[in-house]
């Protein structure tokens, strides 16, 4: 299985999406509680809605993309702020920034595919942070899709993070919930 997060969902890089990979250790399931890892710097968190891809695909048309959507599932991703930056100015790969343990909370629970045309609300301790629409992302999710079924096999159980717009600074003691079409997905701590 990959993790693939898109990065340019929201900005006006490049002509086709743009992305990056992460291990599957990568996953933080279960609502369990994100354990800010010691030395990394600043810590960010990003609100994601995320497709399960539900079949083979290579060199996919735009117009067949939406048979891969299996569900729409929510998620967070982490980024050590300091180490990405300092990873940018070097020319470096990002890995060490965005691909730590557990840097990739996931819901348990996957919704119907056309759950994802009414969004995701993003909440810290409660209180509403951002909201992630479909139609502000410049492009769509067949699009995606279809782009990366150019680049690579996608194969059943590819996780898809569509990006975001918003992130924001993570501080032991917060709470994230995301909710997807009015359903809790996610709910789970920092420490």
């Amino acid at each position: 299985m990959k993790l693939i997060n898109i990065i340019n969902n929201y900005t006006a890089e490049g002509c086709n999406p743009q992305f990056y990979l992460k291990a599957d250790t990568a996953l933080l399931r279960n609502n369990d509680a994100f354990y800010i890892p010691n030395m990394m710097g600043c810590i960010v968190a990003q609100p994601h809605i995320v497709l399960k891809n539900a079949r083979l695909a290579k060199s996919l048309s735009e117009r067949f993309a939406s048979r891969c959507i299996d569900g729409v599932m929510a998620g967070v991703t982490f980024t050590a702020k300091d180490k990405l930056a300092e990873a940018k100015r070097l020319g470096l790969p990002w890995d060490e920034a965005v691909g730590f343990d557990h840097s990739s909370a996931l819901s348990l629970e996957m919704l119907p595919r056309d759950a994802m045309l009414e969004g995701a609300v993003f909440y810290v301790n409660d209180e509403e942070h951002a909201r992630i629409s479909i139609s502000d992302m410049r492009f769509t999710p067949d699009r995606v899709i279809s782009h990366l079924s150019e680049c690579m096999t996608l194969r059943i159980g590819d996780l898809i993070y569509l990006g975001s717009k918003d992130e924001f600074e993570v501080r032991v003691g917060d709470n994230f919930k995301v909710v997807v079409a009015g359903k809790t997905l996610l709910d789970f701590d920092i420490k």
